[in-house]
């Protein structure tokens, strides 16, 4: 098995809901030279209104082309453990799935598009599919995401979720992290295309020019920031 990887980019992010801050999210994404791969691994810790804390450890590959083939999500809190696989069979284009809780294993497979996204609960892989997906400038562009709902239990196989994004391209925002400026691109996320008319307010989401790597996330109530960020190259 190849070790030459190097990390290109780690960082943590805070997540807060009503300026409370709930959890933290660190990350490192690094690239496989000998595999072609990129590999970000993420580590989400909170607490929830029981006083127990919730861990999720995120694995998160794709090939060079950033088109994920495998995401591996751990999750655990008291007595409670899961763990979901996502992987991605490209020669058959299938995704199988598996979700292993305190009822068992459960497995399914469906077929796929050759450009697939698959959602994650880390942050950090948010805002991946802005690398290879292209918009359209003068509208809102559809986004099928596959994902899952299983928590602790099973109670389905993934589902695909459509929203639709579109780039604020009149101009670009600039954040300063640990005392530096940069840059970011600002997309925002819809539920509903245009030509339903119906009023509401995007998901507010800046990304990065390194490896489509979020900055921050405005929605409502909700709000994630960078909280440091390092670039090793």
């Amino acid at each position: 098995m190849s070790t030459n990887s190097k990390i290109l980019l780690e960082g943590s992010f805070l997540l807060f809901e009503k300026e409370v801050n709930y959890a933290q999210e660190n990350f490192k994404f690094s690239f496989n030279e000998d595999l072609q791969q990129y590999h970000l691994q993420a580590e989400i810790v909170s607490r929830v209104e029981t006083g127990e804390f919730l861990k999720i450890l995120v694995r998160y590959e794709m090939n060079h082309h950033y088109i994920p083939f495998s995401i591996r999500i751990e999750k655990s809190m008291g007595n409670f453990q899961a763990t979901e696989n996502f992987k991605i069979d490209t020669m058959e284009q299938e995704l199988h799935y598996s979700f292993e809780g305190e009822s068992g294993v459960h497995e399914f497979k469906r077929a796929i598009s050759a450009k697939h996204y698959l959602s994650a609960p880390a942050f950090s892989t948010s805002a991946f599919f802005t690398m290879t997906k292209k918009f359209d400038p003068n509208g809102r562009t559809p986004i099928i995401f596959i994902s899952s709902s299983n928590e602790w239990e099973y109670v389905g196989p993934p589902e695909e979720k459509i929203v639709y994004g579109e780039f604020e391209l009149r101009e670009t925002t600039k954040f300063k992290i640990q005392d530096k400026e940069l840059v970011a691109n600002h997309l925002c996320i819809y539920e509903h295309n245009s030509t339903e008319h119906i009023e509401e307010e995007p998901m507010n989401l800046y990304i990065s020019k390194y490896h489509g790597i979020p900055y921050e996330l405005i929605h409502g109530d909700q709000k994630i920031v960078a909280k440091t960020l390092k670039k090793n190259y």
